[in-house]
């Protein structure tokens, strides 16, 4: 049997079958064009949604695991005590019912995109460059990843040098994705594990960074 939640911001699937969790997000896409940049093609479009999901995929997906604990009264869910869960992530490009609008701007070399999410108007704004590694100054990090992060619900984590004046934590974690650097934190799931938590009567998870 696999448990199912929808929330505003993703669909949680809990697959005891195959001992995963996915956390799937719908994606709308509205693509845009820059100056002096071409038209994008389908090819194109299709090429930069395959990359995301792979970027997304390889750097969020198994890097985390729920372990599943079951209150002794409740026998019915004995088989999910004690079980392991390996938790993937993964986006779906749709025309509808999206959780996310996601505004991909193809743009030219003298261009530039302020990559962000608007958790409001559900939208997230990137660059086509977005599935690249940024390497600038003290920044180094997959802006992709870090918007993801997002879009799941994690707040920034940079201090005021990088534009961030009112999140006092983890400021000195510079190595941290949702700081300046590119490496996941186990409080990243808290929020899904908070959504998580709520799906199985008598059943709780405990999330690990792998």
């Amino acid at each position: 049997m696999n448990y199912i939640k929808r929330t505003d911001f993703y669909d949680i699937y809990i697959e005891p079958s195959r001992k995963t969790v996915v956390i799937r997000q719908k994606w709308k896409y509205n693509w845009v064009v820059g100056e002096e940049v071409s038209n994008w093609t389908y090819l194109e479009k299709k090429a930069w949604h395959q990359k995301a999901d792979n970027v997304i995929w390889q750097q969020w997906g198994s890097k985390f695991t729920f372990w599943s604990l079951v209150e002794k009264a409740l026998t019915s869910n004995e088989y999910l005590h004690r079980k392991e869960f390996n938790v993937e992530f993964d986006i779906q490009w749709v025309t509808t019912n999206q959780h996310w609008t996601v505004n991909v701007a193809k743009i030219g070399p003298y261009e530039e995109v302020v990559s962000r999410v608007n958790y409001t108007s559900k939208n997230i704004y990137l660059a086509h460059i977005d599935t690249e590694r940024r390497i600038e100054a003290d920044i180094n990090q997959n802006t992709l990843k870090h918007e993801f992060g997002h879009a799941i619900g994690v707040p920034d984590e940079y201090g005021k040098k990088h534009g961030n004046s009112y999140n006092p934590y983890h400021v000195d974690d510079t190595k941290a994705l949702m700081n300046i650097g590119n490496e996941l934190r186990y409080r990243y799931l808290r929020g899904v594990k908070k959504e998580i938590n709520t799906m199985i009567p008598g059943v709780s998870f405990a999330s690990f960074l792998n």
